[in-house]
């Protein structure tokens, strides 16, 4: 689905990282640097070529700030200063240009990057005249700009997926643990304790009924009080190991997750969500959530939004992601481990509904969760 003009005006305007910023600063002082030191052994700078060279440091520092504008911005500005006489006697203000062409190529803007310095080459062309030496001399710069982009791209992909596996296994890690805990607390009250217990009142219930063995069995039924004893701290050892689940806590670990491919994860929700919600819904909820931002973690087009809608009522929990549709799915997303189909499974075992389906680019998920004990509450 193609973006609006609002949100195309946004991407374009949208500031680069910290990273990105430090970088412009370093090559516009650079280039002020360069130029001071190569006036001081050749010529001196003139003040029309002072301030021009000061302009165009303003505008590579800020440039950041504006984003792709921002880009466009300097090198119109370079591209203007070619018709000033004074631009001449400066040499150094071109490595803005490579700059630019080097963050297009590594956020994969590559048409435009080739487009970038091949206008650089055919303005110096322009400018100077067809001198073999210095057409060389562009294209090899270019050149060298394209295997220094491309390398430093391979890098940044490779450490970024590299980040997005690691962050994608953490939180695998955390929801298996989290599960263990969970199942073995409730394996070991609902199996090993309840049958202690059931153990402890029938042989009190054999005593009553045959006095005459109530001295043997006395000390089994002592063994059988003592080792639930024993038993019930560990159960709740293990429940307080696992945190409280949380409706919220499972958005705000998928957020993170979907920042991983620049996904921007919006949830529409109630800020006390978790208080309208029974236990069981809050564990089904959270499952929902993960599992759909999985899914829109392997098909959703990079740089573009995800919405959750979140709304209790009528003794239920409504919830809906929907996500824009990449051109192919990513090859680097890790899989949830359960998916959709497993996840319609025991929604609907529970007796709730959801459905998955593929319309107008979009990939939407609804659920519907049973919120019992919640009838009254409203999202």
């Amino acid at each position: 689905m193609c973006k609006s003009l609002t949100e195309r005006l946004a991407d374009f305007v949208r500031p680069y990282s910290r990273g990105y910023r430090l970088a412009y600063l370093l090559v516009s002082a650079s280039v002020v640097v360069l130029e001071v030191v190569y006036h001081a052994i050749s010529a001196p700078l003139g003040a029309s070529a002072a301030l021009l060279l000061a302009a165009l440091f303003v505008l590579l520092t800020v440039a950041p700030w504006l984003g792709g504008a921002g880009d466009l911005l300097y090198v119109a500005a370079f591209t203007a200063a070619g018709a000033i006489p004074c631009s001449a006697s400066l040499a150094f203000p071109a490595l803005g240009v490579f700059l630019i062409a080097v963050v297009w190529i590594i956020h994969h803007q590559t048409v435009p990057a080739s487009l970038l310095l091949t206008g650089y080459v055919l303005l110096m062309f322009l400018q100077n005249g067809s001198q073999p030496s210095r057409i060389l001399s562009d294209v090899l710069l270019s050149a060298v700009t394209f295997a220094i982009a491309f390398t430093l791209r391979n890098f940044m992909d490779s450490t970024e997926r590299s980040r997005r596996k690691l962050e994608e296994s953490k939180m695998e890690t955390a929801k298996a643990a989290a599960t263990v805990r969970a199942k073995l607390a409730a394996g070991l009250h609902d199996t090993i304790a309840r049958d202690l217990t059931r153990i402890s009142i029938s042989l009190e219930s054999l005593a009553a009924a045959h006095p005459e063995l109530s001295e043997e069995i006395a000390p089994i039924v002592d063994l059988a009080h003592v080792s639930s004893r024993r038993l019930r701290p560990m159960i709740a050892e293990l429940n307080l190991e696992a945190p409280a689940p949380s409706l919220r806590t499972a958005v705000k670990e998928s957020t993170l997750m979907l920042r991983s491919r620049e996904l921007d994860l919006t949830a529409h929700m109630s800020d006390d969500i978790d208080d309208l919600l029974s236990r069981q819904a809050i564990l089904t909820g959270s499952l929902f959530v993960r599992e759909a931002a999985t899914n829109a973690l392997k098909y959703a087009r990079q740089g573009t939004p995800v919405n959750l809608f979140v709304e209790v009522t009528g003794g239920e929990l409504s919830l809906m992601m929907v996500n824009e549709i990449g051109e192919s799915p990513s090859r680097d997303a890790l899989t949830g481990g359960f998916g959709l189909m497993n996840l319609q499974s025991q929604i609907e075992a529970e007796g709730g509904r959801l459905s998955f389906v593929s319309a107008s680019g979009r990939w939407i998920i609804n659920a519907a969760i049973p919120n019992p004990g919640k009838e009254t509450s409203d999202g």
